[in-house]
């Protein structure tokens, strides 16, 4: 009897393997068109490209490669054409090859100006010919294409780990079973195969190149470090329980307390924010359109900071290098290290509650096209509820103050949130009953967005802890994040959806905690001689009342300007206002999502298959079917009795010879005189007519005392070391 199966099996085996490679890097493009638009297109030309690889597979390769050519530079042709006039200027070749090598160290597909038409330009030329060699039946080159094309998504860091294990397992398995198929494969090289990609996953479930990066066994948690929500990157993901450092970040000397504004973020990609500004992200001071004030600061850094804090917007920068990103904020040439300051000017805004209310809608061509996007996966519902809440609206500034409001009054504050599954603006407006600054400031952005309102995300740090007359210390608790929105002919005005007044004794006892505790670096500038207190304000205008109790920063008109109720970050902690952790948070077990139930089931699969290859399958089966009581009729329970008395002595001594009698065999071993009468009954039973009942109670109790014995003589006897023991046998 042969092992050997039909060669079609493991033809099929490598498509499907081809399949997991394909699908690992049309995961990346599908989400990038899904965050900037093109959905709708980007199925059928996919699988356009499959079917082209099928009528044309009998090209020679030399003609398909050239196809493949032509598909993506005449893609590439039809993004050049679409980008924006400010970016078609500054096209050369030179410009081309600086974004290449951009891409190749990091730079995300999703900071592209038009990211969404590059996306759908370079997808069929791989896909077609990833499924052209396949289909040729040539696995390995179907392997690198597909391969290659993964590795740049994951150089360019938009390929996660788990899409990225399914196109590794995918490559490994096409070149596994492509071989199996070509060479007619049998089943113990498929266990072979199976078992060196099991090997593969708990590689990397162990050790990864990327630091940080979790295993693709476990959905990861969007948990964020210890500290402050201000990085320096060029994106930030957001969601998910948080702890914020009370250690001092900066001090700052100003004459008016501000939201210390560090990032500025324009695309929401459903999980996070990034800044499609190109690979320079350069820009300049501009001050805003509308009525200002001269501020100025002097920051001084307490810890290493990679950013430059300061209030909208900075127009001068003095006593640090510098370089000005696209949003007009300042960034250090290198770190700030602890004890090195810089001095900012501001133009601040100052615009009355007249002001916004007068104005209209006509905004800038290049603001409607950067600060209206919203991904595909945004659900109609959100934006319904958005139009039910912005009914009366009969502005953008009143669309605003009413989106604002119903965050306020609808979801509570909470640190600790379950991790969202998919668009994170969907799961808190529809389904989450509690959040922190980063959940109100994306779900406010995003709803305004869905109402034709130019509004962006920003992180920063509220004004922290004044501990003098122009002095202002500011801790990791007090990073935060709020909307700006546009308003033609004044600018870029912020709105705070997030509520204040839940957080501050919270803030007060983190602080005072890490003072008994004896932690280092919670005060600086003296802020340890005065009590703790937060300037709290809500983006409010003039004569309006809110919930919130705040204090008013000093040096704001309250008769001019937008006055904020201030969320100074947070603690670990659950919100006592927020009944518990909120919402469906503690215990929920989140979807598990489609990348990792393919790697399990990749990894389940090869255990098993090199379980089977080495035996220990079939051990573990005996370790359980010797110590089970045989059922059925009495001629089967006496021949099951023996079949185990034959194991244990064969075990026990050596296996019966070839053409060895079961009586010679038991006479050369000198077994049991228990094990020599179940072999009498099992010849009775088999050949010598019929077993009663009580044979077949005597055989399973025979058998009984023999395994009893063993286990007895298998010293220490706890059940692991007699699993051990039967195993080494």
């Amino acid at each position: 009897m042969t092992d050997r199966f039909p060669v079609r099996p493991w033809r099929l085996a490598a498509l499907a393997s081809v399949a997991m490679v394909t699908a690992s890097f049309l995961s990346v493009l599908y989400h990038v068109v899904d965050v900037v638009g093109g959905v709708s297109v980007f199925g059928p030309l996919a699988a356009a490209s499959v079917a082209l690889a099928v009528v044309f597979r009998a090209l020679s390769e030399r003609i398909a490669g050239a196809l493949a050519a032509v598909l993506l530079a005449g893609g590439l042709a039809v993004y050049v054409v679409v980008m924006p006039d400010v970016y078609a200027a500054a096209f050369s070749v030179d410009r081309v090859l600086s974004d290449t090598v951009a891409l190749l160290t990091g730079f995300s597909v999703l900071r592209m100006a038009e990211a969404g038409a590059w996306a759908l330009a370079v997808t069929p030329g791989p896909v077609f010919l990833t499924w052209y060699f396949a289909l040729r039946e040539n696995y390995a080159a179907s392997a690198a294409v597909g391969g290659v094309t993964l590795g740049f998504f994951v150089l360019t860091g938009d390929s996660g780990t788990v899409g990225t294990m399914v196109g590794v397992l995918g490559a490994f398995g096409a070149l596994g079973f492509g071989t199996l198929d070509v060479h007619h494969g049998h089943r113990r090289q498929v266990e072979v195969v199976a078992a060196v990609l099991a090997v593969a996953v708990l590689a990397s479930a162990t050790v990864s190149a990327v630091p940080s990066t979790g295993s693709p066994l476990v959905p990861q948690s969007a948990t964020a470090p210890e500290g402050s929500l201000v990085v320096a990157g060029d994106r930030v993901g957001v969601g998910g329980s948080i702890t914020l450092s009370p250690k001092v970040q900066f001090v700052v000397e100003s004459e008016q307390a501000a939201y210390w504004r560090a990032g500025v973020y324009d695309r929401f990609t459903g999980q996070g924010w990034v800044r499609a500004t190109g690979p320079d992200d350069a820009g300049s001071f501009d001050p805003p359109p509308g009525q200002t004030e001269r501020v100025v600061q002097e920051v001084t850094a307490r810890r290493s900071l990679a950013v430059m804090p300061a209030a909208a917007t900075p127009v001068a920068v003095s006593g640090a290098g510098y370089t000005v990103s696209a949003f007009g904020n300042p960034r250090p040439d290198g770190v700030l290290d602890n004890g090195d300051s810089y001095t900012v000017e501001s133009a601040v805004l100052n615009p009355t509650t007249a002001e916004l209310r007068r104005a209209g809608t006509d905004y800038p061509s290049d603001v409607r096209d950067r600060y209206l996007q919203v991904p595909a996966s945004t659900s109609d519902a959100v934006r319904s509820l958005t139009a039910n809440v912005t009914a009366g609206a009969e502005t953008p500034y009143a669309t605003a103050r009413a989106v604002e409001s119903w965050l306020e009054a609808n979801k509570e504050y909470s640190l600790s949130v379950p991790t969202p599954d998919g668009n994170l603006v969907n799961q808190f407006i529809l389904e989450q009953n509690a959040g922190y600054c980063v959940y109100y400031a994306s779900a406010m952005a995003v709803m305004l967005r869905t109402q034709g309102v130019p509004a962006r995300y920003v992180v920063g740090y509220t004004p922290g802890q004044r501990v003098g007359e122009d002095t202002w210390v500011v801790r990791g608790v007090d990073s935060h994040a709020w909307v700006e929105v546009y308003v033609p002919d004044v600018g870029w005005v912020r709105f705070d959806p997030t509520p204040g007044t839940p957080r501050e004794a919270q803030e007060t006892q983190t602080v005072a905690d890490a003072r008994e505790d004896g932690v280092d670096g919670v005060d600086a500038a003296g802020s340890e001689d005065g009590t703790y207190t937060t300037a709290t304000t809500t983006t409010r205008a003039a004569n309006t009342t809110t919930g919130n109790t705040s204090t008013q920063a000093p040096g704001i008109d309250p008769d001019r300007g937008v006055r904020t109720a201030v969320d100074s970050g947070g603690v670990n902690v659950t919100d006592p206002a927020a009944g518990g952790s909120g919402g469906d948070g503690g215990g929920v077990i989140p979807d598990v999502p489609p990348g990792t139930i393919a790697v399990w089931t990749v990894l389940v699969a090869g255990l098993l298959a090199a379980a089977h290859r080495s035996g220990v399958a079939a051990r573990a089966y005996r370790v359980v079917w010797v110590r089970t009581t045989p059922r059925g009729s009495p001629e089967e329970r006496v021949t099951g009795a023996f079949e185990r008395a034959r194991y244990l002595v064969e075990r026990a001594n050596r296996p019966r010879k070839r053409g060895e009698t079961v009586a010679e065999y038991f006479e050369a071993v000198r077994a049991d005189r228990r094990a020599r009468e179940l072999a009498t009954l099992r010849d009775r039973a088999t050949y010598g007519g019929e077993v009663t009942d009580e044979d077949a109670d005597r055989a399973t109790a025979l058998a009984a005392a023999l395994v009893a014995d063993t286990d007895r003589r298998a010293r220490p006897a706890t059940l692991f070391n007699r699993t051990i023991s039967y195993f080494k046998s």
